[in-house]
């Protein structure tokens, strides 16, 4: 496979670290990406900031084209509210997780009954759908007007997200958030803690579900690591380490950590390095997709993943501190301990 190449070059300044606010030195990595999944024209480097180590993408995609692209990854078909398998036996889905790597939110968030809860980026309202008939106070936040409007119409609270920076709804209002696969997307992360530490209870619970930039498969697959890097749309690229640095400004304590490797994104990757000429995967089925060949996957992977601590999907828990206040310093959008 494409080995991911250790030697890094310069890179040109551009402006502060989006995460650390650090002016200091860039280092590139040593290829440029393409949009492999979707086919959307263009090249991206890799910058990472020495001061945080956190990768980001160079050019960084607009909020308008990352607004037309979530757009049409919504697609138009009518959503389904009702209850799978996986809702109506939830040991069956759990066990089916443990083998398909599945990061799932309802296998590992327990919220007291009577909890207000959100869902932001809800997407296809799977999750938001089985916390609200086990009884939860759950909302969601949706770019998607259509995905919102079909959830008000079936009784969800359900809001529009109509800026990357600003979570639709008042202050200290939810005691649990979860983010799936949707903070690396967001342009501004300090500014977007700064408003889930206004949103949420003293003493909340977030749970961010983001790929782990120290993967062991980022370094095997490289370039074809497509399930991470996700040019242009993956915006930065996180450790646990730079999580945690990040949260920390903005009053929110590391409580846990974990990874997994969803056999869906092996999947996707072992596509990437098989077909390198290929640039919409998104939209190509092969014979790794069947049955039998997904399920050996699982079974490989599982074993092979036995001895590693870093796999693909990096889930982290963070408590919000009680009684700190951080005055916002609008010069570096950061937020400091008094």
């Amino acid at each position: 496979m494409n080995q991911l190449k250790s030697d890094t070059v310069d890179v040109p300044e551009r402006e502060n670290c989006l995460t650390c606010g650090n002016a200091g030195p860039k280092s590139g990595e040593a290829y440029m990406l393409t949009d492999r999944r979707m086919g959307l024209a263009g090249e991206w480097r890799l910058v990472r900031c020495t001061a945080c180590s956190v990768i980001s993408m160079d050019p960084m995609a607009t909020d308008e084209q990352l607004a037309d692209y979530y757009a049409g990854y919504a697609g138009d078909a009518p959503l389904d509210f009702s209850l799978k398998a996986g809702s109506r036996r939830p040991w069956l889905r759990k066990l089916f997780h443990r083998l398909s790597g599945d990061v799932d939110p309802r296998d590992f968030i327990d919220a007291p009954m009577g909890a207000r809860m959100l869902d932001y980026g809800c997407g296809n309202v799977g999750y938001l759908a089985d916390f609200h008939a086990r009884g939860f106070d759950i909302s969601g936040a949706e770019l998607s007007a259509r995905v919102v409007e079909q959830c008000r119409r079936n009784g969800f609270d359900v809001r529009q997200v109509l800026s990357f920076s600003d979570i639709p709804f008042g202050s200290a209002t939810f005691d649990v958030v979860y983010l799936m696969q949707v903070f690396e997307h967001l342009r501004d992360p300090n500014l977007f803690f700064g408003e889930l530490f206004r949103i949420m209870r003293p003493d909340g619970t977030l749970y961010l579900a983001v790929p782990n930039a120290d993967s062991i498969w980022r370094r095997v697959f490289g370039r074809n690591w497509v399930s991470g890097w996700f040019a242009p749309f993956h915006l930065f690229h996180y450790n646990s380490t730079g999580l945690a640095s990040l949260a920390r400004k903005h009053g929110f304590e590391l409580v846990d950590t974990w990874s997994d490797t969803p056999e869906s994104w092996f999947r996707l990757n072992l596509q990437a390095w098989l077909q390198p000429a290929e640039n919409r995967l998104d939209s190509k089925q092969n014979w790794l997709a069947s049955l039998p060949v997904r399920l050996v996957l699982m079974c490989l992977l599982r074993l092979v993943e036995l001895p590693v601590s870093n796999r693909d999907c990096l889930v982290v828990k963070f408590k919000k501190m009680v009684g700190v206040e951080f005055p916002f310093t609008p010069s570096t959008g950061l937020r400091t301990l008094e």
